[in-house]
């Protein structure tokens, strides 16, 4: 979508750096994460979530119960300087298997984030989603109290959810949670004009609603 690069790259760079140390003596709280979950998506009917990565918060737990729920669940795909696809999540997400450079657990990319918004796209197997998509479950390493999120640098979400990517959430209605642990939320985060911003932050402790933005 041909954005500029980052003027504030050095300082993001810089966050990125100190949250991955702090994250690599953590466990992934997947017990907290679930519960916390289970009361944020309870009037969900079809969610964007993700498979996490190591060190993120592990959300295994909380997706396969949204989808034991009757949820229909959808997961992103990646490839590098595109925005995401997505793939409806039909196994447990143990059994999901891991692709590209970055063994990421994915399903069969069959939808367009436009198709996957509007509730237009299909599974693999053909079926077709239920609804629109109404919460999309978003990784970061830093959330601000606004909502401004720190991503790990891919700009995927940005491309893709952001208010210049190929579909923009802002002013849709869907509901967008960050998810991080507690104390990653901080005061202020560098920010671009492109970032997503998100309307909730989802913690092991307690979901925390944004304050406006300034």
């Amino acid at each position: 979508m041909g954005m500029a690069p980052p003027s504030n790259s050095a300082a993001k760079a810089s966050w990125r750096t100190e949250v991955r140390r702090k994250r690599a003596d953590r466990t992934g709280c997947g017990s907290e994460f679930a519960h916390q979950l289970a009361e944020a998506l309870a009037e969900s009917r079809v969610l964007v979530a993700y498979a996490a990565l190591a060190g993120e918060p592990d959300l295994d737990q909380a997706l396969d119960a949204a989808r034991a729920a009757g949820k229909q669940v959808l997961l992103p795909t990646t490839h590098p300087g595109e925005p995401l696809r997505f793939g409806v999540l039909e196994s447990p997400m143990a059994e999901l298997p891991r692709v590209g450079t970055w063994q990421i657990r994915q399903p069969e990319p069959t939808l367009s984030a436009a198709e996957a918004l509007a509730g237009t796209g299909a599974s693999s197997a053909g079926d077709r989603l239920p609804a629109p998509v109404d919460t999309i479950l978003v990784p970061g390493l830093s959330f601000s109290p606004a909502g401004w999120r720190l991503g790990n640098g891919g700009g995927f979400y940005d491309r893709t959810f952001g208010p210049l990517g190929a579909a923009p959430v802002a002013g849709t209605g869907i509901r967008v949670f960050g998810i991080c642990y507690h104390d990653e939320i901080v005061d202020e985060l560098p920010r671009d004009d492109w970032d997503l911003r998100v309307g909730s932050i989802v913690t092991e402790r307690s979901t925390v609603p944004t304050v406006d933005a300034d």
